[in-house]
């Protein structure tokens, strides 16, 4: 019998992933799609503007469609416009286009004829969400996808609706710490620097000398007045502009049962530097991910209005992940490993805090006096716990039990090689690099993340060859899996190494492709064989 080797693909374990773009667009009051125009696209220039681009699909009926733009590499730029298409235009691709308006804030470039809709990629997915033909990201007349807060209970808020600020919710901290809060800071924090005005919070850093320092501003937290474990903590916020500004909405621990900072960890829902105004960040502390121990921690950025216009910055906390949101947008997930507090100190009360700090000794620009002063706005500031009828959605849970372990990766296999049927949602969830397709990267992606992507890459080179007995194959290091695609005979029969973590098959007539997922070994094979036929010793 002749095997022929026609598809390869090795992985390695830390394998690098290109950036994608999800869509989300709602159509509820517009007269698209209709019965001449009815798929919904969205065409760019990532492929001059050549053809059919992103087929988005609306699979609730809710009059939202969404999909996925992948590949994109990181700083690339991309314009693109939402198009409708069907029998009226022979299905062109361009029966009916929608811009963004003219000059509007999400027209990528005001100042030419051109009112496309357009976004960078600057080292994370990009989440696109728009009433087709506006800025907003819902229609008036949007139905919507569902209530997350149906899972939600609020259990305590601010809206900043009253005269003064509400001092049974809020602490001030004063003075300038202990070197300037241990970042080296400018400012002095007082009270008086915070108000309220026109139902908003309102944080003032102004350039005045006081208590020794250039600037004052304002840091205040609700330590034993608002002090929560897991839930919804969100906030709506607006930032300022100026260089040198660095205004954050974070939590820190109320009892530092694990040591002092970083043990205890920190978890900052937003951090915005005046230095870099396009980026807000989200960013875990803790023993292993921490500035001062030489590892920078899990951080995620997305390009956003965040000066000019408030925003809802969330993060969503159960006892096995930290997920970060923007607008309802997801921008990154900080997962527990079950490794121990270095890793995971998020098991215990938390408060929040409020500040407006002045420079530091990162600050990587000049303080903009000139501008000064700065606000730091807040619309609400809002905390949830979760409700019996919360399951966790965690991305790689395959199975839905809201945990991630090697029946996950069991599934998702089944799923690349389409031996089993994924749901919509779970489609959506194995989709852990979201490319739009579950394949062989996001099995990779799967075992880094049981792993605690605590495993690099050792291996230079891998060699398959074929023996008496089968095929064999040996690398000089660890691999994260192979995809193979062969060709044979009708009446092709092989058996599996069970030395790795998965192992699994589907032959069509004279085809079989077959995934093999890392052991827990060098090698991902044994030395033996990873496949054999019944006869390959008579052929």
């Amino acid at each position: 019998m002749k095997i022929i080797f026609n598809k390869v693909y090795i992985v390695f374990i830390s394998s690098l992933f290109s950036f994608s773009a999800h869509f989300e667009i709602d159509t509820n009051d517009i007269q698209f799609p209709n019965d001449d125009f009815s798929n919904v696209v969205i065409n760019g220039d990532w492929n001059n503007w050549d053809g059919w681009g992103v087929n988005l699909l609306d699979e609730d009926g809710d009059g939202i469609y969404t999909g996925t733009l992948p590949n994109l590499a990181d700083g690339q730029q991309v314009q693109y416009v939402i198009a409708f298409t069907g029998v009226s235009d022979n299905w062109s691709g361009w029966g009916h286009t929608i811009n963004a308006p003219l000059g509007s804030s999400c027209d990528w470039d005001p100042n030419d004829e051109w009112p496309n809709y357009g976004f960078q990629i600057q080292g994370s997915d990009v989440n696109l969400v728009y009433c087709a033909g506006t800025c907003d990201q819902e229609c008036e007349n949007s139905s919507g996808g569902g209530d997350d807060n149906q899972f939600y209970s609020l259990v305590w808020s601010d809206e900043f609706d009253g005269n003064t600020i509400d001092e049974s919710k809020w602490n001030f901290e004063t003075g300038n710490g202990n070197w300037g809060w241990g970042n080296g800071e400018h400012q002095y924090y007082r009270q008086d620097n915070a108000f309220i005005e026109d139902g908003k919070l309102v944080i003032e850093a102004r350039n005045e000398n006081f208590g020794g320092f250039d600037y004052t501003s304002t840091r205040m937290q609700t330590r034993n007045k608002g002090d929560f474990r897991y839930g919804k903590i969100t906030a709506s916020l607006k930032v300022p502009s100026a260089g040198g500004t660095w205004p954050a909405f974070w939590l820190m621990p109320t009892n530092s049962v694990y040591g002092g900072w970083p043990h205890s960890g920190e978890i900052d829902i937003m951090e915005h530097y005046g230095c870099d105004p396009g980026d807000v960040h989200a960013t875990v502390h803790n023993t292993t991910f921490n500035w001062n121990g030489g590892t920078p921690p899990t951080s995620y950025s997305m390009y956003t209005s965040a000066t000019s216009e408030f925003h809802e910055y969330t993060v969503e906390w159960t006892e096995d992940e930290l997920s970060f949101s923007v607008d309802g947008n997801w921008i990154g997930s900080y997962y527990n490993e079950n490794s121990g507090p270095e890793q995971w100190p998020y098991d215990q009360e938390f408060y929040v805090i409020l500040n407006l700090a002045i420079g530091s000794h990162f600050m990587e620009c000049e303080t903009q006096d000139a501008l000064f002063p700065q606000r730091f706005e807040v619309d609400y500031v809002r905390v949830y716990e979760l409700t019996d009828e919360y399951v966790v959605n965690v991305y790689g849970d395959a199975n839905e039990d809201s945990q991630l372990n090697v029946l996950d990766v069991v599934l998702i296999v089944s799923f690349a090689l389409n031996n089993a049927e994924p749901t919509y949602e779970q489609s959506q969830i194995s989709d852990m690099n979201q490319d739009g397709s579950v394949d062989i990267l996001d099995i990779v992606t799967m075992v880094n993340t049981i792993l605690g992507n605590n495993r690099t890459s050792d291996a230079t080179s891998a060699i398959m060859y074929e023996t008496a007995f089968g095929v064999d194959m040996t690398s000089d290091g660890y691999l994260g899996a192979v995809e193979l695609t062969l060709s044979h005979d009708l009446g092709f029969e092989l058996e599996l190494t069970d030395d790795a973590l998965v192992a699994e098959y589907k032959t069509n007539g004279s085809t079989t492709k077959l995934i093999v997922v890392a052991p827990e070994t060098d090698h991902i094979f044994t030395t033996d064989c990873l496949l054999y036929t019944s006869d390959a010793a008579d052929e």
